[in-house]
């Protein structure tokens, strides 16, 4: 039974990471759609913000999603999403502003709203979706790699195989990457100011994650540590040199 209700919470992760990536992909090809239809960076800002404004039940329903995609899916170790609260802060800001009400750009715009508004949407529609669409996606690719090393592994063996070869946090990194992505997209006051906070705290967690690895798995995980980087892929710049050395 523990076994059927984990399988059908990962599974549950999973479709949610579906829909986000799916969003993430359409505001990518909508964005490409206007430029290849011959919209101006002019017609674009005339979208304005006032389609997106009040739209309380989409904000509710896009929190739910990310809710389930963060709590149901599996982590290396039990007990590792303490700093989800935190991840769920930053969305809920997030999509309260992209979908509710814009109060960063009331805020940042003052008497000049009329003339921000605009510039705000364009910077959105002509960059945000194209530049921070990929990296979400991009962190739910991680975040995915991840689950298949450690869903039926977790807790019961030192998992060093697949992305667990590349880095040490895949899902961390991946999770990371997806509200760094949504900022891109949508950037307001609250989230720059909860992403580092956000950043430093899997960071803690991750070092918390270890030290209790270490204890358990003892010399294996220390010469796991020595080989793998924590977050960020080592990159063989020799190989690089030599494979673009005529």
């Amino acid at each position: 039974m523990p076994s059927t209700k984990r399988t059908v919470a990962a599974l549950a992760a999973i479709v949610a990471a579906i829909i986000v990536g799916v969003t993430q992909f359409d505001q990518i090809v909508l964005s490409v759609t206007l430029y290849l239809g011959g919209a101006s960076l002019e017609g674009i800002m005339g979208r304005g913000l006032s389609r997106y404004r009040d739209l309380w039940s989409l904000v509710l329903l896009n929190i739910l999603i990310v809710s389930s995609f963060l709590f149901l899916v599996p982590m290396r170790v039990r007990g590792s999403w303490r700093a989800h609260g935190a991840y769920l802060g930053f969305m809920v800001s997030l999509f309260s502003e992209m979908f509710g009400f814009p109060l960063t750009v009331y805020f940042l715009s003052g008497a000049g709203y009329a003339y921000f508004e605009p510039q705000f949407v364009g910077y959105v529609w002509a960059y945000g979706h194209l530049v921070g669409s990929p990296v979400v996606i991009a962190g739910l690719l991680l975040v995915y790699k991840g689950w298949k090393e450690v869903f039926y592994l977790r807790d019961d063996v030192l998992v060093n195989s697949g992305i667990y070869r590349v880095i040490r946090h895949p899902q961390y990194l991946g999770l990371l990457l997806v509200t760094l992505g949504q900022f891109l997209v949508w950037p307001t006051i609250p989230t720059a100011i909860l992403w580092p906070i956000l950043a430093g705290l899997y960071y803690w967690q991750a070092k918390k994650e270890e030290a209790g690895l270490s204890e358990k798995f003892g010399e294996a995980f220390k010469g796991y540590v020595r080989k793998t980087p924590m977050f960020l892929p080592r990159i063989a710049l020799g190989r690089v040199f030599k494979t673009a050395s005529p």
